[in-house]
Parts: structure tokens; C-alpha cells; sequence
């Protein structure tokens, strides 16, 4: 039976980019639509592949069918087919096209389908027509108005938090309200800032959709406040039980949230994903998430799912598309400038994507990770950006083809299924986490560690850390100052240090994991936050112990190293251990007190140690040598 087909066209006033990140949001559209939400179940597949299947009910009819794996081009076009086993339907497409016009854009809204059976005869395109094209018609209206007044929504990165401007959701009651606005002064009195009015005004107007999954980073940016601060409102507001936090754990394929946890004691070593059918090894860095909720006692979140597979789900994708074994698509687009992940379903291996920017060829300021943890090939290990087309071939024994540097022009890529089985072919951006609160970045940071010390990891379990910047301190002849002073003044004057430490750390966006005697141990996520700390150190710390009435003069010892770690609990508390804290300890090991030591490695993520350059500070070359390591190990010893 030929397909019947029902499209309408709507011409948005906004320019094509800003449309997109919220046309492709199906779940955001289908909800603003009306539609029921969907119960959805993952089959895994022999082949590697995904079968997945939907259901839901309306005006007393149960629809069930499989849905198959959604196809795009970023700013361009998606489509999905559902192929029915209930329903009034037997099969029904449903594609949405998009193309400039003038400043703005034009988008097409289509269905295709095919009805069976008398109710399908008598209801299928009414069906279409009130349930589809009418509402989407309003729904689209809606977003071409509140895109010209939004302003949080910006362009310019693909990679954006997803965009609340057409929910009319759900939001809070009276009685919620009144709870919300109680529990303020408790916020307030945890930590006091005026965005705290930005988070109650959120917590009462926005529907249940945008409040589901609430990420700091994301809010600061739509509130254009300070990340930090923002973070800070956010666990002051889980302490004070206007906020529940828990813990995603993340697929690092599809970027899914495949558990969702209470407590850091439920994270388990290992994962499965269902819709990539892979297992995984959750780490601290790519595949643990917190995030944010109404706590249920001020105001009930409704859970529902209106769609799982759109792009704005996943708006890391930029091309995604199901192969048969022989086929073959051909498309040209335009991607923003970064680095690109082709990878298929099944496979280990895949292919790197260089968009060259107005800076290729200069260095990176850091490294960017894949999801498995290697680091994505430096921009010297790509070819002069080219103009050729992108041939990539699948095949059964993984994906033929080179890394590929092009330009941020118009690129057309090739991709042919050689193998003899169905895969699904995908090519996403590697740069997806910027408004993702990572785990190993809030377990690093003193004010979660001061509010919630009791989120430790289960005994036994160890979760891999991806980078971690370690700063040890130690004070300069403390054995001679507690012989001089005696006990109870050394030890007034250890403690008098470690406060203006824990400040010092705190401002700097890190964690003291543990002190040793007068010793410190502090964990950062970012070697540049480790680094300015570490010369706030020595620039506060003897005046601030003079200060508060200690005449003994106090200098300090400083160690830093970068990498990779593991996370455990130990006596209770969250610690790190690994190569990467042996040899931070052995490098302040090689302190002699008002300098600052650090690995050649360490000094290479910092821009050679810059900041301290650039503040008088010089360095001289010394060789490090530490148990496990069997060459010495370069390091520079800073001085002003």
C-alpha cells in the first residue's frame, strides 16, 4: 500500500542554528505537543546492535511498535521510523528538514504513513492531522516567538545544555511555592549569595521537564552567573533539603544516563548500556555525573519520557544513520571548528575528525579525552587541513580509512557498509562536556567534601580518575619548631596554617584529601587552579599565622604533579592513590622551602609554568628519582 503523507512548512524569523537546538529536541517537542509519554525497552542483539521498542495509550487505543534507530544531519534534517504491532498504524515516518531563509530558516514537518484495519481506515489520518500537524503547527509558532526573546540561548557552540523555551509544563503548586520560599533563609544560612533567588525562581516557574535533570553549569550559564558560586547555592541548597543530588551514570557512547543513584556507595565498578549495547568501565572523569532535583518534599518531579532517540538528546552527534550490509550515504555539511569521533556500533576502533579553526596548527590548551580514555590524536598528527571528500568503509573487521583534517567549510563525507552485518554508523563531537558537572570534578572540591563527607565510594570499590592534580605541603623544620615552641603552641600554630590552607584550596576549586602531621595532601581537577593556589600559598600563609599571634615564621614546602589515579575510600573518606600521588609526594619530597616544585609533565599543562614566570618566579632544571620509576623523572624547582 503507497504511503499517505500529511507536512506543513513554517519559516522561523531565528537564524537555522539556534532553530535546530530546539527542533531537534523530539522529547521537548512532543511534550509541548501533547503526546502521551512513551514506556520504551532496549533489546540487545547479537549483532551488536540495539533493537529498540515504545508504547504508550491514547483515547483508549494502545500503540506498540519498534522504533528504529533515528537518522540526521546536524543542522540539516532528522527522520525515525516506527514500525506498529498495535495501533491503528502499520508503519509511520516522521522527518523534519530544515534549510536557511534569509536570516532566518525554513523547517518541514512530515509524516508518512500506513494505516490498517477498519479503525486505521476510519481514524488514521484524522489521527495524523489532530495529534501531529495541528499541535506542531502551534508548537513551532511557539518557539519562532520565544527564540526572538531568549536570550540564554546562544549560538555559536553545538554543544549546548537543552532549551527550555517552549515548555508549558507542569510547575509549582501554591502550597510547593510556599515550601520552596521557606526553605531560602536555610540556604542562605549554609551560603550566602543572590543567585539563591535565581535557583527559588526556578524551582517555582520552570515545568517539570527542565527541573528533572538540573546541571549548575548549565544554570549558571543561562543565568550568566559565576560557575562556582553557582555550584556552591546548588549543594548548600541539597544541604539544606531544597535540592536532592544524585549520581548518573553515563554511557560514554550515546552520552545516556543508564543508572541513576542516591549515593556515591551505589556506583559499581562496571556498566552496561542497553541502547549501545556495550559494557563499560565508569570512571570519575567521563561516565559519573551529579546532578540536581527538587527535593520530593517541596515539590514532586513528574518522570516521563516523550521521546528517547532525537538528536537533542544527544546533541554531541552531528550524523547518525543505520547500515545496511552494502548500503551507502553520501552528505556535505558544515561542522564547527574541533575534533570529531566516527565510531560503529559493535566496533572498538574508530576514525578522528579534525575541523580546522581560525587557530589550527597552535597548541591546544589541553588535551581532550575520548570516551575510552586515550587522548585524541594532537593537532601535529593531522595533515594540513584538505578539500578531499572523507571516504570512510566499514568493514567486518572494523572501519577502513584515515584520521582526516578538513576545513570549516562545506565538506562532503562518504561512508559505505562493506561488512556483512547492519551497524550503526555515528560521528559526534568529542568536546560534549560543557555544562556536565563530572563526578571526579565535585569530589574534588572542598565545599562538597565539607557538606557531604559521608558520599564516600563502597569498600573495595576503585573507579579509575582520568586527570588529577595532587599538591602536597609540607612546613619547613616543624621537628626544630615544636622543640623550640613546645607542644601546645606547634601544634595551635599547625592548625592556625592548615586554616588559611583549607581557604586558600577552597578558592582555588579544590579539596584537602587528607593532612599528614603538618602536611597536606589537596586534590585538584584543574592543574591551573593548582598551580595559582600553590602561589597564593606562599604569598598568605606566613602573614596570616603572624597575624592571628604566632611570632615563629613559618615557610612552606610545595609539590605538584598531573595525571591519572584511582579513587577509593579509605578510613572513611575519599582518597587517591597511584603513580600520580607517589610522585607528587616525592617531587615535595625535593622541596627546601619558599619554592615550588613540579614535573616537567605538570609544567607542559600549565603553559611552562606562566603564572609564576610571569610573577618573578625562575626555574631552575633537577631530576627527580622515586620508587616505581625507572628513569629519573625531569622536574622544575621555582624561586623568586
Amino acid at each position: 500500500m503507497a504511503l499517505k503523507r500529511l507536512s506543513f512548512v513554517h519559516t522561523f524569523k531565528s537564524p537555522l542554528s539556534k532553530v535546530w537546538r530546539v527542533i531537534s529536541d523530539t522529547d521537548l517537542i512532543n511534550s509541548a505537543a501533547g503526546l502521551p509519554a512513551v514506556t520504551y525497552k532496549d533489546e540487545p542483539q547479537p549483532d551488536g546492535t540495539t533493537r529498540r521498542f515504545g508504547s504508550y495509550s491514547a483515547k483508549g487505543i494502545t500503540f506498540a511498535y519498534e522504533e528504529l534507530p533515528y537518522r540526521w544531519v546536524h543542522e540539516q534534517f532528522y527522520d525515525v521510523w516506527r514500525i506498529y504491532s498495535q495501533g491503528p498504524y502499520k508503519r509511520l515516518r516522521f522527518a523534519c528538514f530544515l534549510k536557511p531563509k534569509g536570516e532566518g530558516c525554513e523547517a518541514e514537518a512530515l509524516w508518512e504513513y500506513e494505516t490498517k484495519g477498519f479503525t486505521g481506515t476510519m481514524i488514521g489520518t484524522l489521527g495524523i492531522r489532530l495529534a501531529g500537524v495541528e499541535p506542531f503547527k502551534k508548537v513551532f509558532a511557539k518557539i519562532d516567538e520565544r527564540l526572538l526573546k531568549d536570550q540564554a540561548l546562544k549560538t555559536g557552540s553545538m554543544i549546548l545544555a537543552r532549551p527550555g523555551v517552549i515548555s508549558d509544563g507542569t510547575r509549582a503548586t501554591q502550597e510547593q511555592r510556599l515550601k520552596i520560599e521557606t526553605m531560602a533563609p536555610k540556604v542562605r544560612a549554609i551560603f550566602e549569595s543572590p543567585i539563591i533567588e535565581k535557583l527559588i525562581a526556578a524551582l517555582i516557574d520552570k515545568p517539570d521537564m527542565e527541573l528533572r535533570r538540573m546541571r549548575p553549569f548549565a544554570f549558571a550559564r543561562e543565568w550568566r552567573s559565576e560557575k562556582q558560586q553557582t555550584l556552591n547555592v546548588f549543594l548548600a541548597a541539597t544541604r539544606a533539603g531544597l535540592l536532592k543530588m544524585r549520581w548518573d551514570v553515563i554511557c560514554p557512547h550515546c552520552r545516556g544516563d543508564k543508572q541513576n543513584l542516591a549515593s556515591l556507595s551505589s556506583v559499581k565498578e562496571k556498566a552496561f548500556c542497553p541502547a549501545c549495547n556495550v559494557d563499560f568501565d565508569v570512571d570519575l572523569d567521563r561516565s559519573l555525573e551529579a546532578v540536581f532535583m527538587p527535593h520530593p518534599q517541596v515539590r514532586e518531579i513528574e518522570e516521563a519520557t516523550y521521546c528517547l532517540g532525537g538528536p537533542g538528546m544527544t546533541p554531541h552527534i552531528v550524523y547518525q544513520r543505520m547500515f545496511e550490509p552494502g548500503e551507502k550515504d553520501e552528505c556535505e555539511t558544515t561542522l564547527p571548528p574541533g575534533r570529531y569521533r566516527l565510531r560503529v556500533t559493535g566496533e572498538k576502533s574508530y576514525r578522528w575528525i579534525e575541523v580546522a579553526g581560525p587557530s589550527f596548527g597552535e597548541s591546544p590548551a589541553s588535551v581532550v579525552r575520548s570516551p575510552e580514555g586515550s587522548a585524541t590524536p594532537s593537532r601535529n598528527d593531522f595533515r594540513t587541513p584538505d578539500t578531499r571528500t572523507p571516504d570512510f568503509k566499514i568493514t567486518d573487521s572494523g572501519i577502513d580509512g584515515t584520521d582526516s583534517a578538513i576545513p570549516a567549510a562545506p565538506t562532503k563525507f562518504a561512508f559505505s557498509n562493506s561488512s556483512r552485518r547492519r551497524c550503526l554508523v555515528v560521528l559526534e563531537s568529542v568536546e560534549w562536556a560543557q555544562d556536565a558537572l563530572s563526578a571526579g570534578e565535585l569530589v574534588a572540591d572542598q565545599r562538597f567534601r565539607d557538606l557531604f563527607s559521608s558520599e564516600v565510594l563502597a569498600p573495595g570499590v576503585k573507579l579509575a580518575v582520568e586527570s588529577t592534580t595532587i599538591l602536597f605541603t609540607d612546613l619547613v623544620g616543624s621537628t626544630a619548631m615544636y622543640d623550640k615552641l613546645g607542644d601546645a603552641k606547634a601544634f595551635s600554630l599547625v592548625w592556625t596554617h592548615f586554616d588559611i590552607l583549607h581557604e586558600i584550596v577552597e578558592r582555588y576549586r579544590g579539596a584537602i584529601v587528607k593532612t599528614i602531621g603538618d602536611a597536606i595532601m589537596a586534590v585538584f581537577s584543574r592543574p591551573e587552579d593548582a598551580l595559582a593556589a600553590a602561589e597564593e600559598l606562599h604569598a598568605r600563609v606566613a602573614d596570616y599565622c603572624r597575624n592571628k599571634g604566632h611570632e615563629h615564621p613559618v615557610q612552606l614546602k610545595v609539590g605538584l604533579h598531573e595525571g591519572p589515579s584511582i579513587a577509593v575510600t579509605a578510613n572513611e573518606r575519599l582518597d587517591y592513590f597511584g603513580q600520580t600521588v607517589n610522585l607528587a609526594a616525592r617531587v615535595q619530597a625535593m622541596s627546601e622551602g619558599e619554592d615550588i616544585v613540579l614535573t616537567r609533565v605538570f609544567a607542559e599543562k600549565v603553559n611552562d609554568a606562566r603564572l609564576l614566570r610571569e610573577k618573578g618566579w625562575m626555574s631552575e632544571e633537577k631530576q627527580a628519582y622515586a620508587k616505581g620509576f625507572p628513569q629519573p623523572i625531569p622536574v622544575l624547582r621555582f624561586k623568586r
